[in-house]
């Protein structure tokens, strides 16, 4: 398209071709997205058109069933009478050791044990931020905010 420009013309007034320009390009952008839509919908139809031919030929796999590994350590300290504190007890013990530390939420996870919560703990630091327990510091670090006196 560049070469079939009259560089005279947009010379003598390249408002005019920076409207038609700017005009071509969002038509393309919104031509761009409709194909982006149009191929994850095929995508997707392909994905499903596989899972079926895998069951056509290896049968419907049998439903999956919750982990119960952590619910089983529960269980377990719940049964030898160690109760669990609640994971935002936990997280305020374990920040408020070392208040002046900034912490990623994998390592609060990590920490606990949970990195395999990674999520839970992210929304648990961030309700204890909300709340002022907790300084939210840009980057995603979390720092513990000391109780205020009276």
């Amino acid at each position: 398209m560049i070469e079939t420009l009259p560089w005279e013309e947009v010379a003598g007034n390249p408002d005019k071709y920076i409207q038609l320009l700017e005009e071509k390009e969002v038509e393309l952008q919104r031509d761009t997205f409709k194909v982006r839509q149009e191929l994850r919908l095929v995508r997707q139809v392909k994905k499903q058109m596989q899972i079926a031919d895998e069951w056509r030929t290896t049968g419907i796999p049998e439903q999956r069933q919750p982990d119960t590994d952590s619910e089983d350590a529960e269980t377990t300290a719940a049964a030898s009478g160690f109760q669990v504190a609640p994971r935002k007890t936990r997280i305020l013990r374990l920040m408020a050791q070392d208040p002046m530390r900034q912490w990623k939420a994998l390592e609060v996870a990590n920490a606990l044990n949970e990195a395999h919560k990674i999520k839970s703990v992210r929304v648990a630091a961030d309700e204890l931020a909300k709340a002022g327990s907790l300084i939210k510091l840009p980057n995603a670090f979390y720092q513990y905010a000391p109780p205020q006196q009276p």
